[in-house]
């Protein structure tokens, strides 16, 4: 079985969201009981904490450059926070609190442009209205990305599960993927001409999916969108004229559950963090790489680090700045039994790459194994009750007293 290169364990409740940030240097983390914290990951330890930063529980999380954090939680509030630290310690203060829709668990979703940080979140699901923020300037937008759906009882409002907020072409124009209730995919353009941007629908396709999708994600190099859901199958699409195409076969999962996919371009690697306690890991065509069985419970999110080396003029030490330059590329997995663990992602695919993918170790290989022990002791308990029969028969120590 794989075993991760470090564990972090400063949550006391499930981890439902990890994202790294400022070249790699730091870690954010969100939980169950609203707890946000900051990690360094050159010293692994905790840079800075939050107790109850929401009053509910944290959905998501992200960071912005070297100092912003941004945070959803079930609270309906967006939190802005910026870090301010020393080597050893920091503290992150609240800049801004905004409303938004979480009742539906969707998450908000950012992009960069140049210089400038976009934010896409829900202000009212039922009524499909989104917002468009920029970080820096705090300039808002309105967007609607509504959706009706049709039942045997009529259309109804279709509400957005899961957005994806990309900056796409060489015009790095802001577009907006949704995935819906009814299992549907749209694709907005954020039409940027007036002084009041709006969202143009340019093209839709109901997947293959049988549940509500619950995550996805977009490749900009390869131009794929990703999905997954609480059924079984993980999907990857491409545009195609007005609508999208399947680009491959949906992958089915042996479980059902998914709580999301993420895909990393520079490594042709697609993740699933699964309700089976498992990682899943694909090539950009949905091709099973290996498969990671570690965890006690249910996967939350996963990310992967991007070996810059953009901060590391500012580490005065000529040893620690070879040793930071020289680090593995890490990809950080969350779950619910409150533990991030760190794993050496290339030395995770060149294993799988050695001995196949059929090979990696996985959940029910475990479970297996622990089902045979089991059975044996059973088998050698048996053998010795019908060794022991006779015997206690002529004892009088079994035999009732009048």
């Amino acid at each position: 079985m794989h075993q991760p290169d470090f564990v972090f364990r400063g949550h006391l409740a499930a981890v439902n969201s990890i994202c790294f940030f400022s070249d790699d240097r730091l870690l954010v983390s969100g939980d169950q009981d609203g707890h946000l914290i900051v990690w360094s990951m050159m010293l692994k330890r905790q840079l800075a904490k939050v107790a109850s930063a929401h009053s509910a529980a944290i959905l998501t999380v992200c960071g912005l450059g070297a100092d912003t954090v941004v945070s959803q939680g079930r609270d309906n509030k967006l939190c802005i926070w910026t870090l301010v630290a020393s080597e050893f310690s920091g503290e992150l203060r609240l800049v801004k609190s905004l409303a938004v829709d979480s009742m539906n668990f969707c998450k908000f979703s950012y992009a960069t442009i140049q210089s400038s940080s976009w934010i896409a979140f829900l202000v009212d699901a039922g009524a499909g209205e989104a917002c468009l923020l920029d970080v820096g300037s705090e300039e808002q937008h309105s967007l609607n990305i509504g959706h009706k759906s049709r039942t045997k009882a009529g259309s109804r409002d279709d509400s957005p599960m899961c957005i994806k907020l990309v900056a796409s072409g060489e015009s790095k124009q802001l577009e907006l993927f949704v995935g819906y209730e009814s299992n549907m995919l749209q694709q907005f353009g954020i039409n940027t001409s007036d002084s009041k941007m709006s969202a143009v629908l340019r093209r839709s396709v109901t997947t293959v999916h049988t549940e509500p999708i619950m995550s996805l994600d977009y490749d900009s190099q390869r131009q794929l969108v990703y999905t997954c859901a609480a059924d079984n199958k993980v999907c990857c699409y491409t545009a195609h004229g007005s609508g999208f195409k399947e680009h491959t076969a949906a992958v089915e999962l042996k479980n059902p559950g998914n709580s999301e996919i993420r895909c990393f371009s520079a490594l042709a690697l697609v993740a699933v963090a699964s309700w089976d306690y498992t990682v899943h890991l694909f090539t950009s065509d949905l091709e099973p790489t290996a498969s990671i069985a570690f965890y006690r419970a249910a996967l939350t999110s996963v990310d992967v680090s991007t070996l810059s080396t953009a901060e590391a003029d500012g580490i005065a030490d000529e040893y620690v700045r070879q040793r930071w330059n020289s680090r593995s590329r890490w990809m950080a997995v969350a779950s619910r039994d409150a533990r991030i663990s760190l794993w050496d992602i290339d030395a995770v695919l060149a294993r799988a790459r050695s001995c196949g993918a059929a090979d990696t170790p996985k959940l029910d290989d475990a479970n297996s194994t622990v089902q045979g022990v089991i059975k044996q002791y059973l088998d050698v308990g048996e053998r010795v009750i019908d060794y022991a029969k006779p015997w206690m028969a002529d004892s009088k120590l079994f035999k009732r007293q009048p």
